[in-house]
């Protein structure tokens, strides 16, 4: 600021008590916050009240997928479940296979060591 502007500004400045005051106001009330988070009884209550939010989370949880089970029973569309089922059972038929070509692949090693000849 130029000396021009400091003459004219008045020499109390009215806003100065106002922010002193809010600063004061703010220290000492992150203070009392402060104090009353870190305090055990916080954490207890805090605890609790998350435990009772979970409890609350997982029953939606459960009757939303019965709701979602009953609409695609409804739409006639396989669940999550079913298609969980369905994959698994591939899944067996693919081992079976794998373990019927591995056995078919040494009978014919043995034919062609017999015969003399390649098989395929």
């Amino acid at each position: 600021m130029s000396e021009e502007e400091k003459s004219e500004r008045p020499a109390s400045d009215p806003f100065a008590q106002m922010i002193q005051f809010y600063d004061a106001m703010s220290k000492s009330w992150a203070k009392a916050m402060s104090d009353a988070v870190s305090s055990e009884s916080f954490a207890r209550s805090m605890g609790e009240q998350m435990e009772g939010s979970l409890e609350i989370a997982a029953l939606m949880r459960r009757q939303m997928a019965e709701v979602m089970e009953k609409y695609l029973e409804g739409m006639n569309l396989p669940t999550r479940k079913e298609v969980i089922n369905v994959a698994e059972r591939l899944s067996r038929i693919e081992m079976a296979l794998d373990d019927l070509d591995a056995k078919l692949d040494e009978v014919l090693a043995v034919l062609a060591g017999e015969s003399g000849k390649k098989v395929k």
